[in-house]
């Protein structure tokens, strides 16, 4: 089946257009499991909002709302393995390395190369990032500003990692099986769709649009769960394996500035 991260940065904008939906696919889902509504402007919605019941707004709010309580609320870290493929370089990197994730305020992730070199190192608030390859002494520093990231897996940790599912919500939409909701999280409009398992989410702010596809029994950190991310841009695509989730907390240090150490958030 095609989805939404197995497509080119063109056709992922492409899929933005139809509004969102949980009913009968139709001709433009077959594509994609998922349907996207677009945004259009500042503070505005576009095309037609779907007809939705109070009982149906009811359900989809409710199960947001579990879906958030399972949320991590302590510092946690978890192995990972990760295949890197860039586009403008035609090559693909793996590396195995960890996340660690201090919710709703910083992560880092360090991946190991050959002869457990460090390969990437990468640090994240929510208003400022560090992104550093030393093999090549590559570094690069940025704020909230989304062109500051393009080409970059930045938003897989501000976004997915650090803050999944945070926003206000402006739509929601339910089945039996599903629901997708809306969700205004600063000046980005975030549009994500959820059985419980698997959740396909893009997030749009100005010209920039991220997708990602995570599998995983809610959002409590887990062995085994396992997703895909894309930046819209350049096509910039991660697969991310979560090998194992270790039992003790990570160093508050972890998450200070790199550059700054024993800097506290």
């Amino acid at each position: 089946m095609v989805t939404l991260l197995s497509l080119a940065p063109a056709a992922l904008a492409a899929l933005a257009t139809p509004l969102l939906g949980c009913g009968t696919p139709t001709s433009a889902s077959a594509r994609s499991p998922y349907e996207i509504l677009q945004k259009e402007g500042p503070g505005e919605v576009g095309g037609s909002l779907p007809d939705v019941t109070q009982y149906e707004w009811t359900i989809a709010r409710d199960r947001l709302a579990r879906l958030r309580r399972g949320r991590p609320a302590r510092p946690y870290v978890e192995r990972v393995r990760l295949a890197i493929s860039d586009p403008r370089t035609g090559r693909q990197y793996q590396a195995r390395g960890a996340v660690a994730v201090s919710p709703g305020k910083a992560a880092r992730m360090i991946l190991v190369g050959p002869g457990g070199t460090t390969a990437l190192d990468v640090w994240v608030t929510k208003d400022r990032f560090r992104f550093a390859v030393p093999a090549i002494k590559l570094e690069k520093r940025g704020g909230v500003d989304p062109a500051e990231a393009k080409g970059l897996p930045i938003g897989m940790l501000r976004w997915w990692f650090l803050s999944p599912l945070a926003g206000r919500l402006l739509v929601a939409r339910s089945t039996q099986g599903e629901s997708a909701w809306i969700l205004r999280d600063g000046a980005a409009t975030v549009t994500v769709r959820s059985d419980g398992r698997r959740f396909v989410a893009l997030r749009r702010e100005g010209e920039t649009l991220e997708g990602i596809e995570w599998i995983s029994r809610g959002l409590v950190p887990q062995s085994g769960e396992h997703g895909r991310y894309i930046e819209g841009r350049f096509g910039l695509r991660v697969e991310v394996l979560v090998e194992e989730l270790l039992p003790t907390e990570p160093d508050a240090e972890a998450f200070a500035d790199p550059d700054e150490p024993g800097t506290a958030l």
